[in-house]
């Protein structure tokens, strides 16, 4: 490894050819960025006693040896972004150059195109000083060979020159080229076959700008590979891959690894360690030239099934589909790591796209009861981080029914009896997010024509209002404070409403008969409500009863034929808090409390 401080100028001229690594992100410095550089150089530019502007490191393998009539070509491990802005705003100041009869004396336009932009007298890339990655690359080559864009073009080189032309003026242009000639680098030029590029690479991530996970994986599993090897793999596997993803590649890059080492590993993640757990404890051994594509390709084909998760508009069978939107909506995101094992096992045979369809509505039905019943959902990603591992692989669908109905005490699905109890029992109106989701299911049950429930407000029956006007009394009976505070927050007394405010504290009678009141309203919610003659505990039970009949409807819970007996293990709760909280999970789990 060779390290010089040299001027950026002096490392670009001379014929040579710097090229982006297809493992590299693409370009990415905002217009911030390239503000804050403008000014400098252009500050730096000024001042005649300052002497020079260093800009970081620019890392690149050189090769020792080439063929004649090729240019020299440097592979670059790090410093794109700078090299990338110097480009585009070296070519904004050839062009106002071109454009203006030539203002300055020291250089001209042909000069910077043929030391620092191009490599004269050669044809097609071999002109191209740097050579970028995807739509990165032709971007880039017509903005320097001033032609017109690709109709697909990269709007951070393109917005980015834009804004460099719309600076360069005849009253800085000599200013900006004397900041320019003062900018500084260290190279460092790798030697193939000595140095390691990938601790290289870890150590320059290791200050400075932090690269997202998703870029450390990529280039872990690709830097090492010949460059035959890097294209084809990045080609088939990584690219797809990354489109499959779309704009949210980086951050949810990110959070599959997480869920796809979660379920392989059968332990919980940190998604901040995410880069150093699969290199550490998956990808050991499986970046040889004999084993990466396997690992490239497996990554790719989880990843597939991961996006569906995510972005259940991309899953074509509509059964699935619409499960995964139900699964979505309740935001049960602690159910991915397992589902992405659950989705291979019906991409092998396992299961049939409906059953899958099913498997993922028995975790709907799981997670509802638990909220419904109350019980801590600190155990949560961990049954499902581990959910995959004892499953039977010759029966996988009637395994996973077993496996919900055998699992421990605190990690049950509750059975009808007690859910029917909770659900009647509990304060619904508070936990806003199931009580949402209830309310909308609730409304819905056996309804061709839906209820959109952001029409509609919650609608306390026997009104909130802490001083209960004595015409409720009267309605409530002789126990009206005990049955007012028992049951005024409970399933049997919430209803939806479009009328929330005229209906207000209103009696019973009056809610039920005024205009958009009870007895006309069009929500099935409603219906039981308007057949009672008064409104008391008895009628809050009764409604309560019937809307647990429905719910258990909604939300079954699993039937196989073979007897299950349910666990009364113990779980430490405190143990599981301390592991989430450590793997950074336990808000999120939290979330769904709420």
């Amino acid at each position: 490894m060779k390290a010089n401080e040299v001027k950026l100028l002096g490392l670009l001229q001379g014929p040579r050819q710097f090229t982006i690594p297809i493992y590299q992100r693409p370009y990415s410095w905002s217009r911030e960025e390239c503000q804050k550089l403008f000014d400098d150089i252009l500050l730096v530019g000024k001042d005649a006693a300052r002497p020079s502007y260093f800009m970081g490191s620019v890392v690149y393998y050189q090769e020792s040896a080439h063929a004649i009539g090729t240019i020299p070509a440097s592979l670059v491990i790090d410093g794109q972004q700078r090299l990338t802005t110097v480009l585009l705003l070296l070519t904004a100041v050839a062009r106002f150059l071109h454009n203006n009869e030539e203002p300055l004396q020291d250089t001209s336009s042909a000069e910077i195109r043929g030391l620092y932009l191009t490599n004269l007298y050669k044809q097609g890339e071999l002109a191209q000083r740097l050579l970028l990655t995807k739509r990165d690359k032709a971007t880039l080559i017509s903005v320097v060979n001033g032609n017109p864009l690709p109709e697909s073009n990269s709007e951070r080189v393109r917005e980015n020159f834009e804004f460099f032309q719309e600076q360069v003026a005849a009253a800085n242009v000599a200013d900006l080229w004397a900041g320019i000639s003062k900018l500084m680098v260290v190279g460092v030029s790798l030697e193939a076959g000595v140095d390691n590029p990938q601790l290289i690479f870890e150590s320059l991530n290791s200050t400075g700008k932090p690269l997202d996970q998703s870029d450390l994986i990529r280039n872990y599993v690709l830097m090492g590979q010949a460059k035959p090897v890097q294209d084809d793999l990045y080609k088939r596997y990584w690219y797809p891959m990354e489109a499959s993803f779309g704009d949210d590649y980086a951050s949810m890059f990110s959070e599959y690894m997480r869920d796809f080492l979660t379920v392989k590993l059968a332990k919980l993640i940190n998604i901040y360690t995410v880069y150093q757990t699969f290199k550490n404890e998956y990808a050991t051994g499986r970046v040889s030239e004999g084993n990466v594509e396997a690992l490239a390709k497996e990554l790719y084909q989880n990843a597939r099934y991961y996006v569906r998760l995510r972005q259940p508009e991309k899953e074509e069978h509509q059964e699935l589909r619409e499960a995964l939107e139900q699964l979505r909506a309740f935001g049960v995101t602690v159910a991915y790591p397992y589902l992405i094992d659950a989705y291979a096992a019906c991409e092998q045979g396992k299961l049939t796209k409906a059953q899958l369809a099913e498997v993922v509505r028995m975790i709907e039905r799981y997670v509802v009861r638990r909220s419904i019943c109350e019980i801590p959902t600190n155990t949560l990603n961990s049954t499902f981080a581990t959910f995959a591992r004892d499953l039977d692989q010759e029966d996988y669908f009637n395994s996973v029914k077993e496996q919900f109905l055998e699992l421990g005490y605190n990690r049950r699905f509750p059975l009808d009896e007690e859910f029917r109890n909770r659900f009647v029992e509990r304060d619904a109106y508070h936990a806003r997010r199931t009580r949402d989701y209830l309310l909308s299911h609730l409304a819905n049950y056996e309804q061709k024509e839906h209820v959109n429930i952001g029409n509609y407000t919650v609608e306390h029956i026997m009104p909130q209002n802490e001083n209960v006007s004595e015409a409720w009394q009267a309605e409530l009976g002789p126990e009206w404070e005990d049955v007012h505070s028992r049951y005024l927050h409970t399933i049997g007394n919430l209803t939806l409403t479009g009328y929330n405010s005229e209906l207000s504290d209103r009696p019973f009678a009056e809610k039920k008969t005024m205009a958009g009141g009870f007895l006309t309203s069009p929500i099935k919610l409603n219906q039981s409500v308007a057949s009672e003659p008064v409104w008391n505990k008895q009628a809050i039970l009764k409604r309560a009863n019937l809307l647990a009949d429905w719910a258990i409807a909604i939300w079954p819970a699993p039937e196989v034929v073979t007897a299950v007996v349910v666990s009364n293990e113990e779980v430490d709760e405190q143990q599981e808090e301390d592991a989430l909280a450590e793997a950074g999970l336990l808000e999120e789990i939290q979330n769904l409390d709420e």
